[in-house]
């Protein structure tokens, strides 16, 4: 159930937009489904009369009536992942055993059964200290390698139970129940924010909008309670081609009109090409538009739902703000860590930027490979070059020879549920070593280290072979002593590299403490930008002074995306409104309207919440800020970022001690958070307690050594302590590990030249200079030291 397989106990803590980590998602609007009954039963949904999408008079007919006309796409569809994506709960979509079957998980008993009688399907819970509890299974979710059930609860929510059947043959190890939790993270506290009644296994919320066709959440924020509704429980004909009614009544009418507001490209082996000499296939026709993956990428990325009903086949950033290739998402190199769902790896790909599309390997009615093994790559890259031992290595017919091995590595969420990585990786076992990223040698070779994988591989390969270019490659080549995130820089301007690649380049910068960049650049490379570059590049707009800003972000408020215009909208709300002009105030406030809508979307979710709690804050609403943070924490107790946002309002309004009183309470969900921790201190450094304030800081800096306002501060409080020595030390390792951030030379020089130790404050101060040759203030000091010898 997308996120749920997934969910960390670390809860993680931004400021200024957070990204909403629902799991799949599109879609929204349909037949109703009511709120469960005293009883705890709920009734099923049927197709409406006319499910309309807005803003057309189109509505959704339902894929019977599709398959009448299209009747081999619909046996193609038929028991496909996306026909059984979501079922009613009978004795042919439920393929797991009830049959008394006990799992424990944490202190609890789950015990499947099948009523006699009236063949429902029952979850029997007994709790330590607690009565045993009856949860009847309305609808089976997925199928394949695992299948999840849905339970019905108080207030029209349905929740997947953390045990799902393995629904591999037996031979593979399946046929059995699987508690879904990570090891070591077994919850049955109500209050655990992985607690399977909680939102991170919530139905309507988490993983609803994925898995049928036009789903509405019907979150009502006054009652806390959901009106589910949806056009079809599966994922349909018209979850992907748009409502079909129009479609049907010009079918009926013999009119040569299709009825759909757009159209896919029929897919034909003829659309390829390779020519004799050829080892790789070109298109023979190029690509025009991105229909298809504007409408694939909803359900397949990490992605939050910023408009209320998003039109099937709009632009992807019209509807969503997609996450790019972040650090708890992908590893340095872009290969996946977390459960990404394909579109964010395949856009790093040279196959996405040679024109391959989804359909050009998947079926798209029936989602199986258009061919099997390594058949399904030599349909476009030459058999004889790349199937052969000479390019992989191997004995062909052996692990390692298939182009997946090496190519796609997979990796396991849910604890069977296998995911290759779509980025199509050439292995590079020494990046294990830079960038800390997997080596697939070592999928096989669990006993052999990088260097051998990387001899390996130079063994095989023709003398004259240069290794392709990659986006990462300006970060291992020598680059990790150069200041302000160059690096970053290099990256965003390549224009060879993928727009996805540019866009992460822009965002990474823009967390890197001291990074500078140039307006000028900025509005430079804005000229073409992409989509994606433009929603990224507004995060790095900080950087450059609040004059630059407001041009800079003056025309994104009008951008022809959602997700660019309410990006530049809360960037904007963050500069002094004297700098605007009216017609600028103007814009603002309506784009801050969009903003706040799309909050709303996600009304359900404690993220949304303190989004706007955020943005009131910005703009001076301080009151309306606290009480989007409460209703935060009403809506989830343990969310931690709505106690940091409290204590920030309070030390807005002048009261640190209240200030404190939420970060302690934050602290006892999240101990290890240093964002946490460094706050306490600085809010205890203001309270006069300047011993608690150091405990604060040392535990920041101990816990995140890499952030430099953490070493920063905790050095300063030494020093303030008496212990300058101590605050030398610790400054001089942090810059002598790597981390070469202006404040930590600033402090250091002027510790040192304070101290009396003009010698090595000169010699820090010329290493500054030469990380930062712009930096007036290391000239002003180096001025200083000279004068005084």
């Amino acid at each position: 159930m997308g996120e749920t397989g997934s969910v960390s106990r670390r809860i993680l803590l931004p400021f200024v937009l957070l990204n909403l980590l629902i799991g799949c998602g599109d879609s929204g609007s349909g037949a109703a489904m009511t709120p469960p009954t005293p009883a705890n039963s709920i009734a099923l949904p049927v197709i409406p009369e006319a499910a309309a999408t807005p803003g057309t008079s189109a509505h959704f007919v339902g894929s019977n009536k599709c398959i009448r006309c299209h009747p081999d796409e619909g046996q193609k569809w038929r028991g496909s992942h996306h026909d059984r994506a979501m079922e009613e709960a009978n004795s042919e979509s439920v393929e797991a055993r009830f049959d008394g079957a006990v799992v424990q998980h944490a202190d609890q008993l789950w015990r499947f059964v099948q009523d006699e009688g009236d063949d429902s399907f029952v979850i029997e819970v007994d709790s330590e200290g607690q009565p045993k509890e009856r949860l009847t299974v309305a609808y089976t979710f997925g199928v394949e390698p695992l299948q999840q059930y849905l339970v019905t609860r108080p207030d029209g929510r349905l929740q997947a139970p953390p045990v799902a059947w393995d629904t591999r043959p037996r031979a593979q190890g399946g046929q059995r129940w699987i508690d879904l939790q990570p090891e070591g993270e077994l919850v049955a506290a109500q209050d655990d924010p992985l607690h399977w009644d909680r939102l991170a296994y919530n139905w309507n919320s988490q993983c609803a909008a994925c898995h049928s066709t036009q789903l509405s959440k019907g979150y009502d924020e006054a009652t806390k309670a959901f009106e589910t509704t949806w056009a079809e429980i599966d994922v349909g004909c018209e979850a992907c081609h748009g409502p079909g009614s129009v479609h049907t009544a010009e079918v009926e009418r013999s009119s040569p009109a299709s009825g759909f507001e757009f159209s896919f490209e029929p897919w034909s082996e003829s659309l390829w090409h390779r020519g004799p000499q050829d080892q790789i296939a070109f298109r023979a026709i190029p690509r025009t538009h991105d229909r298809q993956l504007d409408v694939c990428a909803p359900c397949h990325s990490r992605r939050t739902q910023i408009a209320t009903a998003p039109v099937i086949g709009a632009p992807f950033l019209d509807g969503y703000r997609p996450r790019l290739l972040d650090p708890e998402l992908y590893f340095p190199d872009g290969q996946i860590r977390d459960e990404v769902y394909v579109w964010g790896s395949f856009l790093q790909s040279r196959m996405y930027a040679a024109g391959v599309r989804c359909s050009d390997c998947h079926d798209s009615h029936s989602l199986s490979l258009r061919r099997s093994g390594v058949n399904l790559c030599t349909g476009c890259h030459d058999q004889d070059t790349y199937a052969s031992s000479e390019h992989h290595g191997h004995v062909n017919g052996t692990p390692g020879s298939r182009c997946v091995d090496c190519h796609m590595p997979e990796r396991v969420y849910m604890k069977v549920d296998g995911r290759r990585d779509h980025s199509f990786p050439i292995p590079r076992p020494e990046r294990k070593q830079t960038l800390r990223s997997p080596n697939a040698c070592q999928n096989c070779h669990e006993d052999r280290d990088a260097d051998w994988a990387t001899r390996k591989i130079a063994s095989w390969r023709a003398e004259d072979d240069v290794q392709r270019p990659h986006w990462t490659d300006p970060l291992v080549a020598g680059t990790s002593g150069r200041a302000g995130g160059a690096e970053w820089i290099e990256i965003a301007t390549d224009a060879s590299l993928t727009p996805i690649a540019r866009a992460n380049a822009w965002a990474r910068l823009a967390e890197v403490e001291g990074a500078q960049v140039p307006a000028a650049l900025l509005r430079e490379r804005l000229r073409d930008a992409s989509d994606l570059e433009r929603m990224a590049m507004v995060e790095v707009m900080h950087l450059v002074s609040p004059e630059a800003r407001v041009s800079l972000l003056r025309p994104l408020l009008e951008d022809p995306r959602l997700a660019v215009r309410i990006a530049a909208g809360l960037a904007m709300a963050q500069l002094p409104p004297a700098i605007l002009r009216p017609v600028d105030r103007s814009i603002l406030a309506r784009v801050l309207r969009e903003y706040r809508g799309a909050q709303d979307v996600n009304a359900e979710r404690p993220e949304a919440q303190v989004n706007l709690g955020i943005l009131s804050v910005q703009v001076r609403e301080l009151e309306t800020a606290r009480t989007a943070y409460q209703r935060a924490l009403e809506l989830a107790p343990y969310f931690v970022p709505a106690y940091v946002n409290l204590a920030d309002l309070e030390r807005m309004l002048g009261d640190d001690e209240a200030s404190v009183g939420w970060l302690r309470q934050a602290l006892t969900w999240a101990p290890d958070e240093a964002v946490i921790h460094y706050a306490l201190g600085l809010a205890l450094h203001r309270l006069g307690a300047a011993k608690e304030a150091l405990v604060a800081l040392t535990r920041a800096a101990q816990t995140e050594p890499r952030q430099a306002r953490f070493i920063l501060a905790w050095s300063l409080a030494l020093d303030a302590s008496g212990q300058r020595s101590e605050a030398v030390e610790g400054l001089g390792q942090a810059i002598d590990t790597g981390y070469s951030d202006a404040s930590l030379f600033h402090a250091l020089v002027a510790m040192l030249r304070d101290e009396g130790d003009d010698g090595q404050a000169r010699l820090r101060a010329e290493q500054w200079l030469t990380v930062w040759p712009a930096d007036t203030r290391a000239r002003a000091l180096l001025r200083e030291l000279e004068g005084r010898r």
